[in-house]
């Protein structure tokens, strides 16, 4: 039995509809109306190229707020506000990260040391736990409805989708606001870097607008699947019963993982990994990226992705 039959999880409710995007990440700012960017970095270092906040965040909010909590507020709003939605119509805000605000719990640690645990500012530690996003953006659309955040770790946006597709399954007059937020510091980079040579970090802040109906939809999502697993022969095997489903059909595959797999040389590749690096939640990005695949070329795409030993795939379609 390998570990890919042992801890394996496939999930698909029924078809989910995307209404609209917004992705802060290190190729820009990627949108339900922007063009399909080219995979060609902005920035060194693969920092995501924050836009101007001030549409969506006011200056006061915008200088107490960490990058990661910027981003992910700018990126949830804009993808609300190209929906067309408002507060009454969503059942849930849902939102996965691996590491949560890092910034705001590092600043609060340090005040902690250096201050001898005395006169600490609160605002450092409401900031720094990891549903301070999705608090965020209800607070900020004045938005009661389920909310919910994932830190699971490179699983984390698969989690809040699951919880997505069930939330609208119990609901399905209503839409949901689904997204991944991931952003790093010195810190982070000094200790992955001492663990594992030769990588980049990334970071990046993705949000869509999920729904049952395909009025306005810029695009579907038909099936997905994650599980762990380090045998190469299984994900191989994985991969190659998905794409049988396809045969005689072209599709475009998103790669978002370095590892080798030959079954898959022989399809339209496009290679994400590196301009995402090494981002737990990146697959969040990836599938972005295939949705604005789908709005140029209008053909299927297979969005596989993989951080270390977690693996998922989203079949996306047109509309």
């Amino acid at each position: 039995m390998t570990e890919c039959d042992v801890i394996k999880f496939y999930f698909c409710l029924y078809t989910m509809y995307i209404h609209s995007i917004c992705s802060i990440n290190t190729l820009g700012t990627i949108n339900t109306h922007t063009p399909l960017p080219e995979l060609t970095l902005v920035s060194e270092h693969l920092d995501a190229v924050e836009p101007s906040y001030a549409p969506w965040i006011p200056p006061m909010q915008l200088r107490r707020m960490s990058k990661g909590l910027r981003m992910g507020l700018t990126a949830a709003k804009s993808a609300i506000n190209d929906a067309g939605v408002a507060a009454e119509d969503l059942s849930a805000i849902t939102v996965g990260t691996a590491y949560g605000m890092l910034r705001d719990s590092e600043t609060f640690l340090g005040n902690m040391v250096r201050q001898n645990e005395t006169m600490l500012n609160p605002t450092a530690f409401i900031q720094s736990t990891h549903n301070t996003i999705a608090g965020a953006i209800a607070l900020s659309i004045q938005c009661n409805v389920h909310n919910m955040t994932f830190v699971h770790k490179a699983q984390s946006f698969e989690s809040a989708l699951l919880d997505a597709d069930m939330k609208l399954k119990e609901h399905p007059a209503k839409k949901v606001v689904l997204g991944a937020v991931d952003e790093k510091n010195d810190t982070l980079e000094w200790l992955l870097k001492g663990l594992r040579q030769g990588i980049e970090i990334g970071e990046g802040a993705s949000f869509m607008v999920m729904g049952n109906t395909k009025e306005q939809a810029i695009a579907q999502l038909t099936e997905y699947s994650y599980f762990k697993s380090n045998d190469p022969k299984a994900i191989s095997a994985k991969c190659a019963a998905i794409l049988d489903r396809y045969a005689g059909t072209e599709v475009i595959l998103v790669k978002n993982y370095t590892s080798s797999l030959p079954v898959l040389e022989s399809y339209t590749i496009v290679d994400m990994s590196p301009v995402i690096g090494y981002n737990p939640t990146g697959s969040a990005m990836a599938m972005v990226y295939g949705i604005k695949l789908i709005q140029e070329h209008r053909k299927p795409v297979i969005v596989i992705n993989s951080c270390r030993a977690y693996w998922s795939i989203f079949e996306l379609a047109a509309v």
